[in-house]
């Protein structure tokens, strides 16, 4: 994670708490193992395919996630922690 000042870290943690257990796991994740497919994070996880759905959405609603085309299959969607 890249945060430049203090207030940054505050603001991005603070969105992070107020999220559920299953979203911040799904963070977690992806911090680790960097961009995944819905998919593949729902057999990392354990979790259901509608929980990492709706994790997927919360995060991404928060701007701590973004969407990227899966290159090899357009069908699906690869998701990474936002630097930005």
């Amino acid at each position: 994670m890249c945060c430049c000042t203090e207030q940054t870290y505050r603001d991005w943690e603070s969105q992070l708490d107020d999220l559920t257990p299953s979203a911040k796991f799904v963070y977690t994740v992806l911090e680790y193992e960097g961009p995944l497919t819905q998919k593949t994070l729902a057999e990392e996880t354990r979790l259901s395919q509608r929980s990492v759905r709706s994790a997927l959405s919360d995060l991404t609603e928060a701007d701590l996630v973004e969407e990227r085309i899966y290159p090899a299959d357009a069908r699906q969607r690869l998701y990474a922690i936002d630097t930005e």
